[in-house]
């Protein structure tokens, strides 16, 4: 993701993008673990603009932690370009299921629900 004050910075998977873009506005890029297209999105006051390809979707895996605190497994949560990347990968994944959504639906999801603390597990 690329931050107005910082400049770019590498997180850990798709969902951390989404997080972040709670706090501040950004601009991001995420490459698709299946085919290594890239999805390209701008977040500004927590929604996202200008998706590109239009429709990617996220398969982000959870973790409640209490307190509200919400957790990531980011090593089994990605973007997708295109759902026909996730239903292929969904084919021989057989790690923890998560939730398969779009990403606007997604950063709606985390701003009805602003968590007090998130952190990628």
């Amino acid at each position: 993701m690329i931050l107005p004050e910082r400049g770019d910075v590498y997180v850990m998977c798709g969902a951390d993008i989404l997080i972040n873009g709670l706090n501040t506005d950004l601009r991001a890029e995420a490459r698709c673990p299946l085919c290594g297209n890239v999805t390209r999105f701008h977040i500004n006051n927590r929604r996202i603009e200008d998706l590109v390809p239009k429709d990617p979707r996220l398969h982000v895996v959870e973790l409640k932690s209490g307190s509200g605190r919400l957790s990531i497994k980011c090593e089994l949560t990605h973007i997708f370009d295109k759902k026909d990347c996730l239903t292929k990968w969904l084919l021989t994944y057989v790690g923890r299921r998560g939730l398969v959504i779009s990403l606007p639906e997604y950063m709606d999801s985390l701003n009805r629900r602003l968590p007090t603390k998130v952190s990628p597990a």
